[in-house]
């Protein structure tokens, strides 16, 4: 599997939805009925300055269905006691990807975990999403 480039923000975003008090908190926004913007801020507010900071600066970047079934994934996980894995996969038709503006993700629910696979064309996802889409 290539690189795509966004390893950094899964590996990241995976790290800090495993702690207890973003955890608590998100939970709490979710049942409240919270958008998805207050959910990406209370994720801010527990980011770690530097890197962490920045790579949700990025996944504010993903139209907000993509946030929306990253962090539902996620939920289903917490609820089910299993550990949430978000990874980067790099597209096996590139081309295809590019010239339908295409992202994937992909939910497995296995016995031991819930992992989430984001695929797109790296670099290029920032131009392809219009804002509020």
């Amino acid at each position: 599997m290539s690189a795509t480039g966004c390893e950094l923000m899964t590996d990241s975003l995976t790290t800090l939805l495993a702690r207890a008090e973003v955890r608590t908190a998100l939970r709490e926004l979710m049942a409240s009925g919270a958008s998805i913007e207050a959910q990406i801020d209370a994720l801010a507010r527990f980011a770690a300055p530097g890197t962490t900071s920045s790579v949700l600066e990025e996944f504010k970047e993903l139209p907000r269905v993509t946030a929306s079934m990253i962090l539902q994934a996620w939920h289903f996980a917490d609820d089910a006691n299993k550990p949430f894995q978000l990874v980067s996969v790099a597209p096996a038709a590139p081309l295809d990807f590019a010239r339908h503006k295409r992202v994937r993700i992909t939910v497995d629910s296995e016995s031991d975990a819930v992992r989430v696979a984001l695929s797109h064309v790296p670099g290029r996802h920032a131009a392809w999403y219009a804002p509020g889409s």
